[in-house]
């Protein structure tokens, strides 16, 4: 796998949804166990052997707030074991400053170009293969509210711009910026994906210049609604070629840009105005997965197979459920330990597309929304979830669910295994599940039984 992600650790509270998050608070109150929860080293037995289920489904879209989201995802790759998935974005630049002006009346401006520019934020996958990026205008006015995964944007019929390149995130980018001499110059900037939207647009923007459209954000985005960034499909890729990439969408430096020429009599100057993508900008990601033909395909039809999938982006999760746990320990017992081992499959992986650095659980409510466990409550590094290559493995303390289980606190719905941060990674993991006749999931738990 080649990833390279900075806002790992935002990934963490961006698991699935605006709405998910704001249940925190919710769930912080439902802490008190009965028995008490006790986690200790002195425990009188241990089991491995409970039953578990598990159930492989179409995750439902996500929903993120608009301007909450800081990475935006855009690419395509196919998968070995997932199949196809594509993602595209939506930004909304805005007005580097209120009631903008490019010239004074009397000087003539000329369009050079018009560069939308986005600061490269890491990938997934391969980034040898080249992609072709559509970018669109958006044609309908976006507001912040929340936006479901998988949305349908309307957008003008011909794009800005068609752009062929190969991805390289981690290069630096120069480029030719005016200068106070009014000139141009070569300088270094972060690594970007930079791509020509043409001069008609600028001509388009600049002709409104002393009209209310450049007034305020809010007569701007009125005018210019925004940009679409859709990939292309190309149907000659193969199993684990290229990639989802990842932009950082309030850098600095994703933006729009108008350079220009602004002459009067014989003295011409170099011009540049930014209309920035920022923590104000309408944002979002959407999702098309394809499963055909792909073993993920086989797990969704027949749920017959050793495995269990897990994938970022809207795609795929897996139910876990333990059925008999309760009859099986019978009475009252005191939760020493409960540990969800979650072996992974080697030989799904490819060195360019590979297991998710972590995974996480959560519950469902009776209406179906996720909600936080207590264990997860406490801290990252109790609840575990992460990637351990040494064992091949995940490991989820899940010792108050399990308790709060036993007590009546939970419903029956079980956990549904997520990749961590599903809205700003395209990760994914194979993991064997109850059926595999080894190496499978399990609980392993310590516990103490209690008088009755």
């Amino acid at each position: 796998m080649k990833e390279n992600n900075p806002f790992y650790k935002m990934r963490k509270v961006l698991i699935l949804s605006a709405s998910f998050l704001l249940l925190l608070q919710a769930c912080k109150k439902d802490g008190e166990l009965v028995p008490e929860f006790e986690e200790n080293t002195i425990f009188y037995f241990f089991s491995d052997t409970t039953k578990i289920v598990t159930e492989v489904k179409r995750s439902d879209p996500l929903e993120v707030a608009a301007t909450q989201i800081p990475t935006g995802l855009v690419g395509e790759y196919r998968d070995s074991s997932f199949g196809y998935t594509k993602s595209i974005i939506q930004i909304q630049p805005l007005l580097s400053t209120n009631s903008l002006v490019f010239s004074d009346s009397v000087n003539t401006v000329e369009v050079d170009s018009v560069i939308l520019s986005l600061e490269y934020g890491g990938y997934f996958g391969d980034t040898s293969i080249a992609q072709t990026f559509d970018v669109f205008r958006i044609d309908e006015e976006l507001d912040s509210a929340t936006y479901r995964s998988n949305t349908n944007i309307a957008v003008q019929s011909t794009p800005l711009a068609s752009h062929n390149f190969i991805p390289n995130p981690t290069k630096k980018t120069f480029i030719l910026q005016p200068n106070n001499f009014g000139t141009s110059e070569l300088i270094e900037v972060s690594s970007q994906l930079r791509i020509n939207l043409g001069k008609a647009l600028g001509d388009e923007i600049i002709a409104k210049q002393g009209s209310n459209e450049l007034a305020n954000d809010t007569s701007f985005i009125r005018f210019f609604k925004g940009l679409q960034i859709i990939p292309q499909n190309n149907p000659s890729i193969t199993d684990n070629e290229a990639a989802i990439l990842y932009f950082r969408l309030t850098a600095t430096n994703t933006k729009m840009t108008i350079y220009y020429t602004d002459t009067r009599a014989n003295d011409t100057t170099q011009k540049a105005v930014d209309f920035p993508v920022n923590i104000n900008s309408v944002r979002f990601s959407t999702f098309e997965h394809d499963y055909t033909g792909s073993a993920a395909e086989t797990a969704l039809q027949t749920q017959n197979t050793n495995f269990a999938f897990a994938q970022a982006m809207a795609g795929l999760e897996t139910v876990i459920k333990f059925p008999d746990l309760k009859s099986q320990l019978g009475g009252k017992v005191l939760v020493n330990k409960a540990e969800l081992i979650i072996p992974a499959v080697n030989g799904s992986y490819s060195e360019n597309v590979g297991k998710a650095q972590e995974v996480t659980v959560a519950s469902r409510d009776a209406d179906g929304r996720f909600q936080f466990i207590p264990d997860a409550l406490v801290n990252s590094q109790f609840f575990g979830g992460e990637f351990d290559a040494s064992k091949n493995e995940y490991k989820l303390n899940i010792s108050r669910y399990i308790q709060s289980y036993l007590n009546g606190g939970q419903n029956d719905n079980g956990l549904t295994l997520l990749v961590t941060g599903g809205a700003v990674s395209s990760e994914r993991v194979v993991v064997f599940n109850e059926s595999n006749s080894s190496n499978k999931i399990r609980l392993n738990l310590y516990y103490t039984n209690i008088e009755q």
